[in-house]
């Protein structure tokens, strides 16, 4: 028996889309191509995917758009400051500088161009390359619109694993949203995208498994194994990619259960195994990726480091977004840069790490995480120290934006998540951290995170000297890059992904105590 179809209309936008009964507003406006902020990952928390129905009158009011279900003919609008209007930090670009020459496949074509493509959890970043001399014609990013379904990735299997219907409205999103992005670089390059031959491309395992439309089920219970690892080789109209009828998709190798494509595309990028040795790779992120060659051995391992770095379960958090404080520098008083240089609406990663620092060496969080009065701040700063209605301490940044006791155990949970995981992969070499001759960072996120202060709180290893550290930008669209230009690097990065030793750390035995370890900051 089928359903009949409900229809759902959005104001401002003026959009209308049908969906079944059951769905929620957050899913349906995903499917009008209308993004929603849920910092809190549709948990109901935050409170910032709040919408007006408007009709049927009997249901007239606020709601929060991932809680509430439709279940007959709705209007609804939405507010501006509900939408998730852009990211202003997606990096399209990384410190990478490495040269290749373009293979000759498109010697007998005339004008042959081809797209790289990083898929994250939170953000798509792509690149249109002429793929006859290498050279980048233009680069754009943009926001995952799979986020209306969750903002990480349990979230989007637990979506995916309803049934085929489910797992297809995941891919049409995605696959809809790359397509958008070809049709805007296509634009930036006065390029036709029939004269595009080629798409390469890297995400997290759970991203490729959606993109390709395989079950990643698999991925949301023990023992975590992907439904496929190797090198995916697809015809683009499969996809549904706007390409040249007979493009070719290529998409990157998987190494483990939460390491995937992106992270091969970015060991092929940094060219791992010519670094000097033992080097430690890390992308931080809603999950960490931890990667460390010594050697010529390759260790892998994911730590779940939770949201916390893209602002969700933080009392004031928000994403790298026009009015997030993105620097905060404790002098006299509490100075902080916002995004946009305007009124700040909340603070995001790299000014979480920064504050969290600047706390513990004010004396005002004490190597437990606990808030307490300080005793030798600068009057400014101990003034902002409050107690909040909850009776907590928190400590007042800005008017309303507090960090609060709660927030600060968030923080301990993300840092000593990736700290356990460094500690326990280090381990399993036989070596100390002070013995790395160099630790790359990659990602979004980790290019505006500063050095001294993620070692203070032991996001990083403290016992190295900064200068072996290196923010290499968004290493898997420079992956990407490579292999969208050249078959060997390829077939480079399956011999990376096929000898890297993944290491499943839910099931390390050492997890648990290193965990409990990492949860103290340094003194």
């Amino acid at each position: 028996m089928t359903q009949n179809q409900i229809k759902v209309t959005f104001q401002p936008q003026g959009s209308t889309v049908y969906v079944l009964p059951g769905t929620k507003i957050i899913e349906a406006a995903a499917i009008a191509g209308i993004i929603i902020d849920t910092p809190c990952g549709g948990e109901g928390t935050c409170g910032k995917c709040k919408v007006k129905i408007l009709q049927p009158q009997q249901k007239q009011g606020d709601c929060l758009s991932c809680r509430q279900e439709i279940s007959e003919d709705t209007v609804i609008e939405v507010p501006q400051d509900s939408l998730l209007l852009g990211l202003d930090k997606i990096v399209v670009d990384s410190n990478i500088v490495q040269k290749i020459i373009p293979d000759k496949r498109c010697e007998k074509v005339g004008k042959c161009y081809g797209v790289a493509v990083d898929i994250g959890t939170t953000t798509i970043a792509a690149s249109l390359v002429n793929l006859k001399d290498g050279v980048e014609i233009a680069i754009t990013g943009n926001i995952n619109p799979q986020i209306s379904f969750g903002d990480d990735v349990i979230s989007r299997i637990k979506h995916a694993s309803a049934g085929p219907k489910a797992l297809a409205e995941l891919q049409k999103t995605v696959a809809r949203q790359i397509n958008a992005m070809i049709e805007n670089l296509c634009s930036q390059g006065t390029v036709n995208k029939n004269d595009i031959y080629e798409i390469t491309i890297a995400g997290n395992t759970t991203m490729e498994h959606l993109l390709c439309g395989i079950d990643p089920s698999p991925l949301g219970q023990l023992p975590f194994k992907p439904s496929w690892q190797g090198a995916n080789a697809i015809n683009a109209s499969e996809l549904k990619f706007n390409i040249n009828q007979h493009g070719k998709v290529y998409v990157f190798p998987i190494i483990g259960g939460f390491v995937g494509g992106d992270i091969t595309a970015g060991l092929l990028a940094s060219n791992i195994l010519n670094q000097p040795q033992p080097v430690l790779f890390v992308d931080i992120g809603t999950n960490g990726e931890i990667v460390l060659a010594n050697n010529g051995k390759i260790l892998a391992a994911s730590t779940a480091a939770g949201p916390a770095f893209e602002g969700a379960r933080i009392s004031c958090g928000t994403r790298a977004a026009t009015g997030a404080i993105e620097k905060v520098k404790f002098d006299d008083d509490c100075e902080f840069g916002i995004i946009g240089n305007v009124e700040p609406t909340g603070i995001c990663g790299s000014g979480l790490i920064d504050i969290t620092a600047e706390l513990l060496n004010a004396g005002i969080v004490d190597t437990t995480g606990r808030m307490i009065q300080p005793s030798n701040a600068p009057q400014k700063i101990a003034q902002r120290v409050v107690i909040d209605k909850n009776n907590q301490p928190a400590f007042v940044i800005h008017k309303k934006l507090k960090i609060t006791q709660k927030d600060i155990r968030q923080i301990q949970l993300a840092v000593g998540a990736i700290r356990a995981g460094i500690s326990i992969i280090l381990k399993k070499a036989g070596i100390k951290a002070s013995d790395l001759k160099k630790v790359l960072i990659a990602g979004g996120f980790g290019s505006f995170i500063r050095r001294n202060h993620a070692q203070r709180i032991g996001l990083l290893p403290a016992d190295i000297s900064r200068e072996k550290i290196s923010f290499i930008g968004n290493s898997s669209l420079a992956g990407a890059k490579l292999a969208l230009l050249s078959i060997s690097a390829r077939q480079k990065a399956q011999i990376l992904a096929s000898q890297t030793q993944h290491i499943e750390l839910s099931i390390d035995s050492d997890f648990q105590n290193e965990f409990a370890s990492a949860m103290i900051f340094p003194a």
